[in-house]
């Protein structure tokens, strides 16, 4: 069911304004990880987050695994995508998500909304709302919990709407290739009196 991949990262987030050179060393490692496995997959990074967006079939458990190989990626969030066609359907999409990812639905759950596109008709807090109220009404047997859920619901409405709630380990560290590059930043931020860009 999953359509896509939200690859989060720890240390190379941390690198201001040559955080773009550390991105680019990941995007790079991922599309060579990538390579060997069965499908289509564009690679792409937006607003600081990098995707892989299955464009054919593919074998959930191969990316996975090759994912998992690639230094830098801290999580692999396996994601859902939609275009938008309304609050109401959005709501459907989400409720047929819970029930294909969590058969025991009782659970406790927190909804986490993102709004990186402003014009969407209503705000971050307002979504957290309305959907936590859709879900409650399609599974009373779930209950909401903001400070320790069983599922942390994350929907982040961007050109698409991505959601996602589970966050599969990578090996963190740094993408091959950034570690020199780093030292020598480091070492140059420390020693000269303007900042190193």
């Amino acid at each position: 069911m999953f359509t896509a991949f939200l690859i989060k990262y720890a240390e190379i987030g941390i690198k201001g304004r040559n955080r773009y050179l550390f991105e680019d060393a990941l995007v790079h490692q991922i599309k060579f990880a990538l390579k060997k496995c069965e499908g289509k997959f564009l690679i792409h990074k937006t607003q600081g987050r990098i995707y892989v967006d299955a464009e054919s079939e593919f074998d959930f458990d191969e990316v996975v695994g090759r994912l998992k190989t690639v230094f830098g990626i801290s999580g692999i969030c396996p994601v859902v995508y939609v275009e938008d066609e309304g609050f109401e359907k959005l709501c459907d999409t989400v409720i047929q998500y819970l029930a294909d990812v969590y058969p025991d639905r009782n659970k406790t759950f927190k909804v986490a909304a993102r709004r990186a596109r402003k014009n969407y008709p209503k705000d971050s807090m307002t979504i957290n709302m309305d959907m936590g109220e859709a879900i409650l009404k399609a599974y009373p047997e779930m209950t909401v919990d903001v400070h320790n859920p069983d599922i942390m619901l994350n929907i982040e409405i961007r050109e698409k709407i991505y959601i996602y709630s589970e966050i599969i380990p990578g090996p963190g560290g740094m993408p091959v290739g950034t570690g020199g590059k780093a030292m020598l930043l480091c070492q140059a931020a420390s020693i000269l009196p303007w900042p190193v860009t």
